[in-house]
């Protein structure tokens, strides 16, 4: 298909150069309101979202060892390749209740603030960019706010800040001096 005349017609060639502009407009705009990169995943009912950045890999999670006298959202430690992670369980620190596994649950290795863990997902949902506009985070246990809960955002994924999450002081498990699960 020959297209030389679109471009020597000079009444098309304005109209196609306006609907260019138009459509490039749009795009600044939509992505203005875009921010880092997210990793989506399904925990219960429902979504959260953590910087994509922060996750060095998604595995199944097959075998974790419990481990005896350490608080609910603590499910135990995973060998990662000849290195102990601790296995976290979100749900008790979100005030959710705490029922078994699903089928096919996956671990989201992370690591912020020098610190990895593994983080328990049902599943990945997909890799997104994060909206910069958050609705207020909710109240989290016993009505308190919890300071690592960004927000929400306008797909009702709930952001998480991985930085303060692990930073929270309920995370520091028989803690003699040195910081770490």
């Amino acid at each position: 298909m020959n297209m030389r005349h679109l471009r020597d017609d000079p009444a098309i060639w304005r109209m196609l150069e306006q609907r260019a502009l138009a459509l490039a407009q749009v795009e600044t705009v939509v992505e203005s309101n875009l921010g880092e990169e997210l990793l989506t995943f399904q925990l219960g009912q429902d979504r959260y979202g953590v910087p994509a950045h922060f996750v060095q890999e998604v595995q199944i999670l097959s075998n974790y060892t419990p481990l005896p006298g350490t608080p609910a959202f603590v499910l135990g430690l995973v060998n990662l390749r000849g290195r102990l992670l601790a296995v976290l369980d979100l749900r008790p620190l979100l005030g959710q209740a705490v029922s078994p596994l699903r089928t096919g649950a996956v671990l989201l290795i992370v690591q912020a603030s020098g610190i990895a863990v593994g983080l328990v997902a049902d599943q990945v949902i997909e890799i997104r960019r994060a909206y910069r506009d958050l609705s207020p985070s909710f109240a989290g246990i016993e009505g308190q706010s919890l300071a690592w809960v960004r927000g929400i955002d306008p797909d009702l994924t709930i952001l998480i800040d991985l930085a303060l999450l692990l930073a929270d002081p309920r995370l520091v498990v028989g803690d003699t001096g040195t910081r770490g699960l």
